[in-house]
């Protein structure tokens, strides 16, 4: 087996962390054959606060993924969020000299290299620019174009969507991933990587907004036209609701009694004048919880409700407007809530996807919700490390070392 058809993805997620192998074919097709999860400790909203304890988590999914794959990893691709990260997309412009009239491909690396240049600002200002997109080029204003290369115009634009988060939070993850130690081969912002497995060029194109709700963050991602235009996360998920039910519960107040009756009994937009009791009693049968479920809906639909709409004010205006075909795409663990596929229907006034529980007998992996983080890191890895290590050989490298104060041997 060659080395370079293994490609890692680790997520260190606020409720899990999980480590997936992939194995690339020469007919372009992926196969998981390893996978390591455990459950997260020392992880709050997505971000790092105790390195032991994250370090001792990664190493235990390392350990499961080896095992199942029966290969020996070195190297990952890793996926960051929190609350610290920003998104905004530059216009990179370059003017043709006078005498010249015809777009070549000197001409259009020249534009991407000045949208490019906000990079060296953003590093300047504590800032650790995790992913740089590039869209479409526009000649002289006009409509974008995938290749204006032979065209005539006089000015060309290409725009960039930077998603970067400050530069010692990226650290944390950075540090610990190398004190397992296991080399990071690139980091992408989570919903970027998320995005690699529930949308397709297809969706892109015609306008996607993705929302992945996890344990303890809601990432999201916006294409229109095949271009991202807004990405970001908000430190609001599933423990958070489980918290908010924790404090009208009667009896026994715990997470898992939370948890147990915000899946099994809750729903995002049932019937809030319900008075029946939903009840929670732990596998000893000795401690029992219960809430009216009316109550537990309100709860669950008013931190969803204010998630959605906090997803929404960051999402450009002309990106939901009715003449838009965009769609919404949910997915995390929080995305397969009972009622949700409703709720974001009724804030976004658009089509909402909302994905199933998958079979666990046929591709638990693949298929599932909850782990569309950790596989996109590998489709990601599949789709760009060559294209990315030829167009700029050593980006993340020499990223890295100049944050960090490394030889990068």
């Amino acid at each position: 087996m060659a080395e370079s058809s293994i490609l890692v993805g680790l997520e260190i997620g606020t409720s899990k962390t999980v480590m997936v192998v992939g194995e690339t074919h020469a007919n372009g097709s992926l196969s998981i054959i390893g996978v390591g999860k455990v459950s997260s400790a020392g992880v709050r909203k997505g971000e790092i606060y105790d390195e032991k304890m994250v370090r001792a988590c990664v190493n235990d999914a390392w350990q499961l993924a080896q095992d199942q794959a029966d290969v020996d990893i070195t190297r990952v691709f890793l996926s960051v969020t929190g609350e610290h990260f920003l998104s905004e997309s530059r216009m990179g412009s370059y003017r043709l000299p006078d005498n010249e009239n015809v777009i070549t491909r000197e001409y259009m690396q020249a534009a991407r290299d000045n949208a490019l240049a906000y990079r060296e600002e953003l590093e300047r200002n504590g800032r650790f620019v995790v992913n740089e997109v590039l869209g479409g080029y526009s000649l002289d204003g006009r409509e974008p174009t995938c290749s204006p290369e032979g065209l005539i115009g006089t000015t060309l634009d290409v725009n960039c969507h930077y998603a970067h988060g400050l530069q010692s939070r990226v650290q944390n993850s950075l540090y610990c991933v190398r004190n397992v130690p296991l080399d990071v081969e690139d980091v992408v912002f989570a919903p970027i990587a998320t995005a690699q497995v529930m949308l397709g060029p297809r969706e892109k194109r015609n306008g996607a907004l993705l929302i992945d709700i996890g344990g303890g963050t809601t990432d999201y991602v916006c294409y229109m036209n095949g271009e991202l235009i807004a990405s970001g996360c908000i430190p609001v998920g599933g423990n958070t609701i489980n918290a908010d039910i924790m404090n009208e519960l009667s009896g026994s107040r715990t997470f898992r009694a939370a948890e147990e009756l915000k899946c099994v009994e809750g729903n995002a937009f049932g019937d809030r004048q319900d008075e029946s009791r939903a009840q929670y009693r732990d596998e000893k049968g000795m401690h029992e919880s219960s809430i009216a479920r009316g109550r537990l809906n309100e709860i669950i639909c008013a931190r969803l409700w204010d998630t959605l709409g906090g997803v929404k004010s960051a999402i450009p205006k002309e990106a939901l407007l009715p003449s838009n075909n965009l769609q919404v795409y949910l997915s995390g663990g929080t995305g397969l809530m009972r009622g949700l596929d409703e709720l974001a229907t009724r804030m976004f006034k658009k089509h909402v996807n909302q994905p199933a529980m998958p079979d666990s007998e046929v591709s638990p992996i693949l298929n599932d919700p909850r782990y569309c983080t950790a596989v996109g890191l590998v489709r990601y890895a599949q789709r760009c490390i060559e294209s990315s290590r030829e167009s700029n050989p050593g980006l993340f490298r020499r990223i890295f070392n100049a944050v960090f104060g490394l030889s990068g041997n």
